[in-house]
């Protein structure tokens, strides 16, 4: 019997098993593709937009995508996800008939339902607004789709028509950026090869064959389902100005542009451009109604350009005509503040409603509003319900004619009006009901208007501004009315013919004196500065919860704003906090963390002053800038497994604010003090630990401390609160701390409350830029850095290995730099990233290798990090991001016990530790509600595998972070 002939296992076969399935594997595939195609959902004389091009001879990109925009049809979006898919997945479950027979069954339902009812209207009206909200909903789902559908996008169905107008747009757009000669054109050609799935279905019969005689699109190709649509834009040579010339037949209007030209932002030798043209009349216009002309508009403002002259260069003629009777410059004649009008008179005002409420009904009695004033009057008698000022006597208001009407009113139903009490401070009028609530001195450095200056839009704005930031009124009002001008005027203000016709008079100085002696001279305004006032107290209580370390933790918070407590519109806010919070603690040597909660609880004291409280009146050189004192007394006391803590501090702020985008903030004064009474036995010994064997400086965040500094802030941020704008941030801290320290560090009475104290210097500079691509698309990105150090030692008991004394450079530690967490890079816990590529450990417990520590903050004195994020919309008030971070902290000073820690020049951009991950947004335009999970991409301080994209399949153990919070990130 022969021996059997052995067989090698180790080269592949291939039988008819692993033939069928791979048969059938190949069919399952190509039935998917045919079953997600999207052009399913297309009909036979129907074409899938797939792609948009612009090409352009010399267009930079900035402008080609300026073209972009102008497209009037779009192929599906694709990033973040593939939009027409979705929709293609909704699609599948959508069922018409079924929505409308659902429809159909709810008319039905509470048809019947109302029946029952008749005769409750309460119950009636429940109903009915519960039918609407579920017929408005399946409607919604009819016309629209699904929810998945709406969350995708119906496919694009290509229109030649749409692309014939995006060239004239294209064209149109072309022209008015300096290229006259600019030609568009557009061709709608599928030039691709079919792909390998399409040839292969055609072979097996699931597609359709190329037809023999195929229909031809504008480029005479064959025309294909999948349309993709090249612009071709030929934009010649584009003009530049020549020469500019003006023509204005008003000269006082002339003089006034003459003397500002050197603002203007046309200039000989500029391309052509209407947007800049544009920007010059809006230039124009500010500028004249910041000089008294307070009925200019810029449809007064023509800007010819004439190409008839040189090749390729443009004559710009600047006209500004003049209405019937002329330009007229106005002068303030009075300027009246009522500080306590109703918030529905001041709406009627604001929106310049100036007749009468309806009145209420008492006893068959028409009863006139408690608040009755008015700012024009109301004339008796008169069908539009005004009260005419032309033959008021001199020293009579409109106000008072309006509280002497509602004042009769009011005695017929047997009711007396409050008296009005009147105030005149520099100039201005205050009035109000009563006694003046504001000292009239603080609202007279809000209002930047005054009688005899001419009429100025800026001046205007900065008074709503300033009243607006007081925070003593709901909202608030600068309107103007007009002096009718009476037969007389021509004696007093010089009222001829040509003084009509021409503005130059009336910009004079003698002049104004002319008109404000005159009863009622031409080119007159009086000013009303309407405010209506808030409560004077307001309270908000919050309560929540966080869920960390699997635990829940409730908190609650508590503010009172106290308004105007002492008459001089100052803000008193009193806030008090506490809550749990669950931490995972480390209670034994070895790596095993339990969840405990940790306690905290504060309050706060702050006291906001609308002026700067310096002696000799130093402060007077920033009253235009909204000047403020703040003083602010606070305490915080925490209780952990680990330890239990206050901090207390005292600041003393001076605030100002040269625009609406930027903000000025010096402390002079800021002293503070931390103590630590309870430290645990274990906490103690591992801080011990940390300090003798790895150099750290946490230890002295347990010290008491005494930290005496003051500091320097700038604040630049030209967005708004939901960042939808293109805008900047630039925030600039700077601070010194301690520098009096040897004028009594050595005095007894100082050393009895064995308290430190350090001298340091700290700068951080946070810069963030933020572009709109699209409507409802952003993106985002952002720089951090920071600087801290000590400046001079100090002697440091605990000295080399724990022994002696050495002189260090010490700061405190609350004033090191930090990084990690939900605002910076959110795949380290906060304050856990670093330091550089030192990795902390824990101590070794019987002879095992040493452990990653994770749990123990790492502190720097240099910080470099940033962050690219883009935004996005998902589905109604659901917004996603996608991000990356990077960054780390090092120390200043070397040190033996932590190697790769310190800052250096040729290897600190190999230690930037790297996250990446997608966030999720739930815009409650309230507030908005952040999800963000992140993984570790590139760890510095793991030096055997510093890239940890890899792990994120594997293990989520400290290498994904899901971080939780209120508002965007940066």
């Amino acid at each position: 019997m022969k021996p059997l002939v052995q067989q090698s296992n180790d080269r592949p076969r291939v039988g008819p098993t692993s033939l069928a399935a791979a048969l059938l594997l190949a069919v399952v595939a190509l039935l998917l593709a045919v079953g997600c195609s999207p052009l399913r959902l297309l009909t036979p004389q129907q074409r899938l937009l797939t792609k948009v091009e612009v090409q352009s001879e010399g267009l930079s990109t900035a402008q080609q995508e300026r073209l972009l925009t102008l497209v009037q049809q779009k192929p599906n979006r694709t990033i973040p996800i593939p939009k027409l898919a979705v929709y293609q997945l909704g699609h599948s479950f959508y069922d018409s008939t079924r929505i409308e027979r659902r429809i159909t069954k709810i008319k039905d339902r509470y048809t019947s339902r109302l029946a029952a009812v008749q005769g409750d209207s309460a119950r009636t009206s429940k109903l009915l607004a519960r039918r609407d909200r579920l017929l408005a909903r399946k409607r919604t789902a009819l016309e629209k789709g699904n929810s998945i559908m709406r969350l995708g996008e119906p496919p694009v169905i290509y229109d030649p028509t749409l692309s014939q107008r995006t060239v004239e747009q294209l064209t149109t757009y072309l022209r008015s950026q300096g290229y006259f000669r600019a030609q568009a054109s557009f061709t709608d050609s599928a030039r691709s090869k079919p792909s390998l799935i399409a040839s292969a279905l055609r072979a097996v019969g699931l597609r359709k064959p190329v037809r023999p005689v195929p229909l031809r699109d504008s480029a005479g190709q064959r025309l294909h389902r999948l349309v993709t649509v090249t612009y071709q834009v030929k934009e010649g040579q584009d003009f530049t100005y020549s020469r500019l010339t003006r023509s204005i037949p008003d000269s006082g209007v002339a003089r006034v542009v003459a003397g500002a030209q050197g603002a203007t932002v046309l200039r000989v030798g500029d391309a052509y451009n209407e947007d800049v043209i544009g920007q010059e009349r809006q230039r124009l216009e500010s500028l004249l109604k910041n000089a008294g002309y307070y009925d200019f508009r810029a449809q007064y403002i023509t800007l010819e350009a004439d190409t008839s002259f040189e090749t390729n260069q443009v004559r710009l003629r600047l006209l500004i005509a003049s209405p019937p009777g002329g330009h007229r410059a106005y002068h303030l004649r009075k300027v009246t503040v009522l500080t306590d009008v109703s918030q529905t008179r001041a709406l009627r005002l604001a929106s310049g409603d100036t007749t009468r409420r309806a009145g209420r009904r008492a006893g068959g009695r028409v009863v006139a509003p408690a608040d009755s004033t008015n700012v024009s009057g109301r004339a008796v008698g008169s069908a539009s319900g005004r009260i005419s000022t032309a033959n008021m006597p001199a020293g009579v208001t409109p106000a008072a004619v309006a509280d002497s009407l509602s004042a009769r009113r009011l005695r017929r139903v047997g009711r007396r009006a409050a008296p009005r009490d009147t105030v005149r401070l520099d100039s201005i009028i205050f009035s109000s009901r009563g006694p003046l609530p504001i000292s009239p001195g603080i609202l007279a450095r809000q209002v930047t208007v005054r009688p005899g200056q001419l009429y100025n839009q800026a001046r205007t704005q900065r008074t709503q501004r300033q009243l607006s930031s007081l925070d003593m009124f709901r909202f608030n009002t600068v309107s103007y009315r007009k002096v009718t001008d009476r037969p007389d005027a021509g004696e007093v203000g010089g009222n001829t013919e040509g003084v009509a016709a021409d503005s130059s008079r009336t910009l004079t100085a003698s002049s104004a004196a002319a008109v404000l002696t005159g009863p009622a001279a031409p080119g007159l305004l009086d000013a009303i500065v309407t405010t209506s006032p808030s409560p004077r107290f307001s309270e908000t209580t919050e309560f929540g919860g966080t869920y960390v370390a699997t635990k829940v933790g409730p908190f609650a918070n508590f503010r009172l704003k106290w308004r105007n407590p002492f008459g001089g519109a100052e803000v008193l806010e009193l806030s008090a906090r506490a809550g749990l919070e669950g931490q995972l603690a480390q209670l034994g040597n070895d790596s095993v963390s339990i969840a405990t909660y940790t306690l905290q609880y504060g309050a706060t004291a702050a006291l906001l002053v609308p002026q700067f409280l310096v002696p000799f009146r130093l402060g007077n050189f920033l009253a235009d800038y909204q000047p403020r004192t703040r003083f602010a007394l606070s305490t915080t006391f925490t209780k952990s497994a680990y330890y239990t803590r206050s901090n207390t501090e005292f600041t003393f702020d001076y605030l100002w604010q040269t625009s609406a985008y930027q903000q000025y903030i010096f402390t002079p004064v800021d002293l503070g003090i931390v103590s630590t009474p309870v430290i645990s036995k274990f906490y103690r010994d591992r801080l011990t630990s940390l300090r003798i064997n790895q150099g750290s400086p946490l230890y002295r965040s347990f010290q008491p401390i005494y930290e005496p500094s003051f500091s320097f802030t700038s604040l630049y941020n030209s967005n708004d609160l939901t960042q939808t704008r293109n805008a900047s941030y630039l925030r600039v801290f700077a601070e010194l701390g301690g520098l009096t320290r040897g004028l009594y560090r050595n005095e007894s009475w100082f050393q009895k409350t064995r308290l430190s104290v350090y001298n340091f210097a700290k700068i951080t500079v946070d810069y963030r830029r933020y572009y709109k691509l699209s409507p409802t698309t952003y993106l985002a990105w952002r720089l951090n850095g920071g600087l801290a150090h000590a400046l001079t030692t100090t002697p440091d008991t605990t000295g080399e290995n724990g022994r002696g004394t050495v002189d260090r450079f010490i700061i405190p530690y609350d004033k090191y730099l930090f990084a990690g967490g939900s605002n910076s890079v959110r795949a380290w816990s906060p304050r856990r990233l670093g330091t550089g590529s030192y990795a902390t450990l824990l101590p070794s417990v019987n002879g095992q290798p040493q452990e990653r520590d994770y749990y123990t903050e790492q502190p720097g004195e240099v910080l470099l990090e940033g962050s690219v994020e883009y935004r996005f919309p998902v589905y109604s008030f659901i917004k996603g991001a996608l991000f990356t971070d990077f960054g780390n902290v090092w120390a200043l000073q070397p040190d033996t016990n932590r190697p790769g820690a310190e800052f250096l020049v040729n290897r600190f951009y190999k230690q930037f530790a790297i996250a990446s991950g997608f966030g999720v947004r739930m815009d409650f335009t309230f507030l908005i509600l952040r999800f963000d999970v992140a993984t570790k991409v590139f760890d510095p301080t793991e030096t055997g595998q510093p890239w940890r994209l890899r792990n994120a399949i594997k293990t989520t153990n400290n290498q994904t972070v899901i971080n939780v919070g209120l508002g965007y990130p940066f």
